[in-house]
C-alpha cells in the first residue's frame, strides 16, 4: 500500500472560498423560497421549522453512536487490534485535531440545513402555486407503461402479504435517518474533496429542481389521495389492503397518510404532500452514487435500499411508478451536472482523497 501523503491544512479564508458556490446556491434557494412564501402568505411556521431542526439534531447522537460502534466492530473482528479501545480513541483524537475538517464540516452542515428548510418552505407552496392536477395523467401513464395495469397490481400479487408491507414500511421509515447520516458524512469529509462537494451540490440541485420546481409544474398528490381528489376508485383495492394491514396493529403508513391529508385540508394548510417526482427514490439513488465512492459494498447496499424504496413507494400507495423513475433520473442528471460544474475553469477544488 502506498504511503499516506500528508494533507495540507486549509485556512479559514480557503474554507470559505471552497464553500462559496454552495453558499451562493443555498442563499438563492432560501431567499427565493422566503419571497414566494411571503407573496402567497404561506410562510412555514416557527414551530414547524423548530420541529424539523429538532428531528435532525436529535438524530445526530444516534449516528455518532452507530459510527463508533461499527468502527469498534471492525477493529475487533476485521483488524483484530490488540487494544481496540486505544485505537478507537486515537482515531477520534486524530479526527478532532483536523481543525479545518471540523470547520468545513460545520460550514457544510449549516448550508445543508438551510437547503432543507428552503425545500420544506417551497413544498408548502405547491398547492398554492399549482393545485394538484396531474394525478390522472400519471395514473394513465403508469398503466400504459406496465402492460395495461397499474404497477401496484403486480406488486400486490407478489408482495401483498402483511409481513412484506411491514418490511417496506420499515424501509420507508429508515430513509430519513439514512439521508441525515449520508449528509453528515459528506459534510465532515476532507473539505477539499471533490466527491464531497459534488454530492452536496447534487443534493441541492436534486431537491431544488426535482423536489420543488418539477413538483410544482407537475403537481400531484399520489395514489393514496386519488379518491380524495375525486378521480375515482382505481386505487381503492390497494388502500383497502393497507387499511386491513393497519388494523392488525402492525407497522403501518395509513396513520401518517391520514395525518398529511388532514394537515393539507385544514383552513390554514400545511402541505407535505407531493408525488412527482419521488424524492425518496431520487435522494436514495443519489446516496447510492455517493456511497460507491466510499466503497463498492456500501454502494451495492445503498443501491438495494434505493430499489426497496422504489418498490415500497408504489406498494404503499405513496407514488406512481413514474414518480420513482423520474426521481432516479433526476438524481443521476444532477450528479452529472454537479460534476460538470466542478470541472469548469476557475474551480479551487483540487483532486483529493475521498475521506
Amino acid at each position: 500500500m502506498p504511503a499516506t501523503i500528508p494533507q495540507r491544512r486549509l485556512g479559514l479564508v480557503q474554507l470559505l472560498r471552497q464553500h462559496a458556490l454552495l453558499a451562493g446556491l443555498a442563499l438563492i434557494y432560501f431567499l427565493g423560497s422566503s419571497w414566494l412564501s411571503a407573496q402567497y402568505m404561506t410562510d412555514t411556521r416557527k414551530q414547524d421549522v423548530g420541529a424539523a431542526l429538532r428531528s435532525f439534531f436529535l438524530s445526530v447522537p444516534q449516528m455518532i453512536f452507530f459510527v463508533l460502534f461499527w468502527r469498534l466492530l471492525r477493529l475487533t473482528y476485521a483488524d483484530r487490534a490488540p487494544d481496540r479501545f486505544a485505537r478507537l480513541k486515537a482515531e477520534i483524537l486524530a479526527f478532532l485535531a483536523q481543525r479545518d475538517r471540523l470547520i468545513g464540516g460545520i460550514l457544510g452542515l449549516g448550508l445543508m440545513v438551510v437547503v432543507m428548510l428552503s425545500f420544506t418552505q417551497m413544498k408548502n407552496l405547491i398547492p398554492a402555486l399549482n393545485p394538484f392536477s396531474w394525478d390522472m395523467a400519471f395514473m394513465k401513464l403508469d398503466t400504459a407503461l406496465h402492460f395495461g395495469q397499474p404497477p401496484h397490481v403486480y406488486l400486490q400479487a407478489i408482495l401483498g402479504g402483511h409481513y412484506a408491507i411491514s418490511f417496506f414500511t420499515g424501509i420507508y421509515n429508515v430513509w430519513l435517518l439514512l439521508m441525515y447520516f449520508m449528509m453528515l458524512a459528506a459534510c465532515f469529509m476532507r473539505p477539499e474533496s471533490r466527491v464531497r462537494m459534488q454530492f452536496m451540490l447534487a443534493f441541492v440541485l436534486t431537491w431544488a429542481i426535482g423536489g420543488n420546481l418539477l413538483a410544482t409544474v407537475f403537481s400531484s398528490a399520489g395514489p393514496v389521495y386519488f379518491s380524495q381528489l375525486g378521480l375515482g376508485d382505481t386505487y381503492a383495492p390497494l388502500m383497502d389492503v393497507l387499511r386491513a394491514h393497519a388494523a392488525t396493529g402492525a407497522l403501518t403508513v395509513v396513520e401518517t397518510q391520514d395525518l398529511l391529508w388532514t394537515l393539507h385540508s385544514r383552513p390554514a394548510p400545511v402541505n407535505l404532500i407531493s408525488a412527482f417526482p419521488s424524492m425518496h427514490v431520487g435522494s436514495s439513488v443519489l446516496m447510492a452514487i455517493f456511497a460507491f465512492h466510499w466503497h463498492r459494498l456500501a454502494g451495492i447496499a445503498v443501491s438495494i435500499f434505493a430499489a426497496a424504496m422504489m418498490i415500497g413507494s408504489v406498494l404503499l400507495a405513496w407514488h406512481y411508478a413514474v414518480d420513482g423513475y423520474a426521481g432516479a433520473l433526476i438524481a443521476v442528471l444532477c450528479w452529472s451536472l454537479a460534476g460538470w460544474i466542478l470541472r469548469l475553469p476557475g474551480t479551487i477544488l483540487r483532486p483529493a482523497d475521498q475521506g
